[in-house]
Formats: structure tokens, C-alpha cells, sequence
């Protein structure tokens, strides 16, 4: 019988050929470089870096060194840096590829202080958030990823001068570790904007977490109104451990970003995180 379909290549052939387009189609490649100040040219440490609406991104090491993997699937997306006190600097992947010498400069920003109208009355204590205290239920990070985040959403009525964060813990293997805390203003349904003016970093040790853990904030002169996401960043290496917080399941929502220009997600249930503040309007 005379064959309905004679193949011009041998299954070898096809075969090789079959690899190649798929090494082609999701080929990546490693990209190293370094985030520096424009105005003094030092290196600047833990430097976040993302495709835009993407899970793909990396932080910079203490020196502003970073190496972060670029599928070509990306080439037309937006990849971002961005560091509170400096502006942003975005390149398209495809363009950014091309570069030799991938030094990325960053311009300082200089806040204007936020005038604040005194008024000379006992201000009134507010707390937002719930303590949770039960180890029922425990949950931390969704991801490992440097830059990944997890946080509380709270209303704010008015205008509030925050005084302090608190966290419940209920698990850490981890000798002590630092987070980075992060302050997002809501700007729509689905944007955040970031309101704070200089890096906030929290750090506290395991033998802390019978506890609870307060950080200090009053210095900073933080003010938040509105719809307001709290968060702790995961901005570098912590090594092999856990940390778990306190979570009551039928309370609230976790949210969670698994890179700094990630979408945010919700989780069933409420980590035990907190604020105290002081109502200025």
C-alpha cells in the first residue's frame, strides 16, 4: 500500500529542530548590573526591580548590584527600578538587553515637609488594625522572592499621624530578621502609590515573639487618610528559617505581591498586624 504521507525529514532531524524553536521560544538570558546615584554615583542597596504587572523581579544587594533572568517572552514589557527617595527608571526588556554596560543611574527626590496645622487639645489615640493572638492559625509569605510582600488594608477616616506598628508572631526560626516596611496610598481600585519619604526597615530577634513586637514610628512623621495598604517587604536573603504570624481565618484579608511590580493578591484570613496613631483632623 502506497503511504498517504512521506515526511521530508528524518525523525532526527524533526526532532532537533523541535528543540531548537522551543529553546527559541523561551530562551532567557542573565542580566547583570549595577543601580547608582546620579548625584554622588555610589552604589544604592536594595534597589527594587520588576517587570511592570509581572511576577518577575529582584532586589539589589547593599552595593546597588543586581542580576535578575529576561525571557524574550518579556522583550515588550516595561521593566522598572525603583527606590523611596529616588525617581523611577523604566526600560523596555527588549532595549534594556542591549545595553553593554548596564550601570543605571537613579535621581534623588527632595521632599517638600508636609505642613501639619497644630492644635493645642489632647489628640485622640486611634488603633487601626486587630491584634490576633490565637495560634489556631498561622501563615506568612506566599513567596520567598526578594521583593515579595505581605500586608493589611485598613480605612482610614480623616487624617491620622501614625505612632507605632505592632506585630503578633507566632513562629520564628530565624536568629533575628529586618524587613522593609512599606506604605501604600490607595490611588484607584487597583493602584498604590508609596508615601513614604525614606526607607523604614524593622528588625527584631526570635527570643522577641512571645510578645508583642513594636516599632517605633512616631519619628518619621507619617500621615495617612483614606484606603490604606500596610506591608513588610522581603528585600534580601534571610537564609533557611520561618516566620509565621498570628492569623484569625473569618476576620479579614491578607494581601500579598510576590515582586515589588507584581499585582497584589488576597488571602482568607488576617495576620496579626497593627498601628496606633493620633487623629489630626
Amino acid at each position: 500500500m502506497k503511504a498517504l504521507y512521506k515526511p521530508s525529514l528524518n525523525i532526527k532531524t524533526g526532532l532537533l529542530l523541535f528543540v531548537l524553536f522551543i529553546s527559541g521560544t523561551i530562551f532567557s538570558q542573565s542580566q547583570k548590573g549595577k543601580i547608582l546615584s546620579s548625584e554622588t554615583n555610589s552604589g544604592i542597596g536594595f534597589v527594587n526591580i520588576g517587570i511592570i504587572g509581572k511576577n518577575i523581579g529582584t532586589v539589589s544587594d547593599e552595593f546597588g548590584n543586581f542580576t535578575i533572568d529576561l525571557d524574550n517572552i518579556y522583550d515588550n514589557d516595561t521593566l522598572r527600578f525603583s527606590m523611596i527617595g529616588y525617581e523611577s527608571k523604566s526600560f523596555l526588556v527588549d532595549h534594556f538587553k542591549e545595553i553593554s554596560l548596564k550601570n543605571v543611574y537613579l535621581n534623588p527626590i527632595f521632599y517638600n515637609l508636609q505642613e501639619v496645622k497644630v492644635i493645642y487639645r489632647k489628640p485622640k489615640e486611634i488603633r487601626l488594625g486587630n491584634p490576633v493572638i490565637s495560634n489556631v492559625l498561622n501563615s506568612g509569605f506566599a513567596s520567598n522572592n526578594l521583593g515579595s510582600e505581605l500586608g493589611i488594608k485598613i480605612h482610614v477616616k480623616g487624617r491620622v499621624k501614625l505612632k507605632d506598628i505592632d506585630l503578633n508572631v507566632a513562629i520564628c526560626t530565624f536568629d533575628s530578621v529586618t524587613y522593609r516596611l512599606n506604605i501604600y496610598q490607595s490611588v484607584n481600585q487597583t493602584e498604590y502609590k508609596n508615601i513614604l519619604t525614606e526607607p523604614i526597615y524593622i528588625s527584631f530577634s526570635k527570643d522577641k515573639i512571645n510578645n508583642v513586637i513594636t516599632f517605633d514610628l512616631s519619628k518619621y512623621s507619617i500621615i495617612i487618610e483614606g484606603n490604606v495598604l500596610i506591608a513588610l517587604e522581603l528585600y534580601k536573603d534571610l537564609g533557611d528559617g520561618r516566620l509565621l504570624f498570628h492569623t484569625e481565618f473569618f476576620t479579614g484579608t491578607t494581601y500579598h505581591k510576590k515582586t515589588s511590580e507584581g499585582k497584589w493578591t488576597e488571602a482568607a484570613g488576617v495576620i496579626g498586624m497593627y498601628l496606633h496613631g493620633q487623629i489630626i483632623r
